[in-house]
């Protein structure tokens, strides 16, 4: 029996899920996460499973010929060792390596590493987080930075509009320990994302969206929550899992980086739990609230992207913040009774932003 780690298809057009693969001698088992967070087994029956070297990218390639599941697997270890259990079963019963020691070490390293399992599964995401909890400021900006600079955006950016964006957001005095950098990426992508210590992104699509200075504050203020909070960072190193909790519990920053870089296309769609997601509004809210910035930024940032949408296909900043008719819910609720002032150097900025 062996274990690899392995990218999951459930199906050709699903998003790769993170995964365990334990393969028997007749069977293999897929452990993962579905997206709420709860955990999920697949057993595949080795006769239905086809192994075969992917050379282009040097991995294993291992798919479920009657539902279709594929696994991506590092390397060609995979294949050869489930070919090699394949070949092991057409053998006569008296050519076959099984007998009772065999089984009874097979039942050992299966309960060590069905532990093992479970640690990945729950225990390691979750000792992650905490971990990052305890990653200073300025180790955050290090690897944010990093990050950034490998999802190479400088040639995307609209440096015009960054400024503006940057400006608009230093007008509204929020105190923060973070140096809170703004980038404006002219793509059609109808998003905005935040890295850990004080990035935040902007797609230019986004921002043609936004049409009064209440609702861009009200995605600065969501967005910086999230940066403040260490949401992102807490985030980030429970998505990846065991690849950086070695890393962050010997304090190897340096190994983190590396994972972080890695994977830098796949934060650009980071999504956050519904409690974050709320926290993330509720004190945005308030940084609107005690501005006296129109509360309302925040619901018809949200109204006006999903009137906008073609039906059944949300924007992504919308999509992967779900919940959105609730979201509007206990916003406009909390904001019941708010004083709203005018804010003309806010509506200044946002105005020649517009018109640039």
């Amino acid at each position: 029996m062996k274990s690899f780690f392995a990218q999951y298809h459930p199906s050709p057009s699903a998003v790769p899920i993170d995964s365990t693969v334990l393969v028997f001698d007749k069977n293999l088992s897929v452990g993962f996460k579905h997206p709420d967070g709860s955990n999920a087994m697949e057993n595949w029956p080795l006769k239905e499973v086809e192994a075969m070297v992917d050379f282009g990218r040097q991995s294993s390639r291992i798919r479920n010929t009657r539902t279709g599941g594929e696994l991506q697997v590092e390397g060609k270890e995979a294949t050869h060792f489930i070919q090699a259990m394949q070949a092991e079963q057409q053998k006569p019963w008296h050519k076959k390596s099984s007998g009772k020691e065999w089984i009874r070490n097979g039942a050992l390293f299966l309960g060590i590493l069905g532990l093992l399992v479970l640690l990945y599964l729950l225990i390691v995401p979750w000792l992650s987080e905490k971990l990052a909890s305890k990653v200073s400021a300025k180790t955050e900006q290090q690897l944010g930075d990093a990050v950034y600079d490998a999802m190479g955006f400088t040639a995307l950016e609209d440096k015009e509009a960054s400024l503006a964006l940057n400006d608009f957001f230093s007008a509204m005095n929020v105190p923060t320990s973070y140096n809170i950098r703004i980038t404006v990426v002219n793509d059609n992508v109808v998003n905005a994302f935040a890295l850990p210590g004080g990035r935040i992104v902007v797609y230019s699509a986004l921002l043609k969206q936004i049409s009064s200075y209440p609702e861009l504050a009200a995605l600065l203020s969501h967005e910086f929550t999230h940066v403040n909070n260490k949401h992102s960072t807490k985030s980030i190193f429970r998505r990846l899992g065991s690849k950086v909790f070695i890393g962050l519990l010997f304090g190897r920053f340096g190994t983190v980086t590396s994972v972080l870089i890695n994977h830098a296309d796949d934060l650009k769609s980071l999504t956050y739990s519904r409690r974050l997601e709320k926290e993330a509004d509720i004190e945005g809210l308030a940084i609107l609230t005690q501005r006296k910035i129109d509360p309302a930024g925040f619901t018809s940032l949200f109204e006006h992207l999903k009137a906008s949408a073609p039906a059944n296909n949300l924007p992504e900043f919308l999509g992967s913040h779900p919940d959105v008719d609730k979201r509007i819910s206990y916003i406009k609720e909390s904001s019941k009774g708010a004083v709203v002032e005018e804010n003309e150097q806010l509506k200044a900025i946002f105005d020649k932003l517009k018109t640039k």
